[in-house]
């Protein structure tokens, strides 16, 4: 059922797939093999897709963090790539992943009955990857870049032919460094910085479909800015029981969340109380 995922060409070389859930994955295809990056939330066949696009090359699979829509197509391969940090979480994604589908089911039938690689794989090899590393597709190059912050070992693969760097979910507009693995606002702003240096015109995150550019960098610092001194409110995961925060909604120009635009950073745990003086002087 690999009509499950959508595939659109976004450049000569470069493929993106999108999962009934809306999640994202990365091809590049090379002269003599392909890199997927990522592998969506695991509905459907994104193997088959990917070989198909790739026109009979090798596929290799490269994975930007360990988060379950990130990961789950990963069980439809023998190996995949990531870093060492992000590596030995297998049982934790496929709980979060379960709670991810049974949220998006509802009543869609077509999910209630759509393949899973969960269910149908199992656990892949990993071969651990590290700033620096190179992935020669053949005309094509991927370099591997540490981006710590969403996780502690995230990391984004860079192709300067193409000018584009994939990112995963190292820079979003909804920025999530929420989890037990998230380092603090600091850090991220250090990635931000070594973003402005990297080679690249574009990227390209997990989740939207437009192109971010280095220009969108500023309005990134500026949310990490105001999150550092905002108190923010209470955050649940919609669908991911244990996934709670502290919500800093940052000054921009729209509040439609889908926005690409749009700007929040979630941070690790709950807001502290308000005082009872803070609370009668907001009366």
């Amino acid at each position: 059922m690999s009509e499950l995922i959508a595939a659109e060409k976004i450049e000569d070389g470069l493929w993106r797939l999108v999962d009934p859930m809306g999640f994202m994955a990365h091809l590049v295809v090379g002269s003599r093999r392909a890199a997927l990056v990522d592998t969506m939330l695991g509905i459907g066949d994104v193997r088959a897709v990917a070989e198909s696009l790739a026109g009979g090359l090798p596929v290799i699979v490269a994975l930007t963090h360990r988060h379950p829509d990130h990961v789950g197509g990963a069980y439809r391969f023998d190996e995949v790539m990531m870093s060492a940090e992000e590596d030995g979480h297998w049982e934790e994604a496929e709980r979060h992943a379960a709670e991810h589908r049974a949220d998006g089911m509802g009543d869609n039938a077509l999910l209630a009955t759509a393949p899973w690689a969960f269910d149908e794989g199992s656990r892949p090899r990993v071969t651990h990857v590290a700033e620096g590393d190179e992935l020669d597709l053949g005309g094509l190059t991927l370099r591997c870049v540490s981006l710590p912050g969403h996780t502690v070992g995230s990391v984004g693969y860079l192709c300067p032919e193409l000018g584009v760097l994939l990112s995963g979910d190292a820079v979003t507009p909804i920025m999530c460094l929420c989890f037990e693995e998230s380092l603090p606002v600091s850090a991220w702003k250090e990635t931000l910085t070594k973003m402005e240096g990297l080679p690249f015109e574009r990227f390209y995150t997990g989740h939207h479909r437009n192109a971010f550019t280095k220009a969108d960098l500023p309005s990134f610092r500026a949310a990490a800015d105001f999150a550092e001194k905002d108190r923010g409110f209470a955050w649940n995961h919609a669908a991911v029981a244990d996934w709670d925060g502290t919500c800093h909604l940052c000054p921009c120009s729209t509040s439609d969340v889908d926005s690409p635009d749009f700007r929040a950073v979630i941070t690790r745990g709950l807001p502290e109380p308000l005082s009872r003086g803070t609370r009668r002087r907001a009366r």
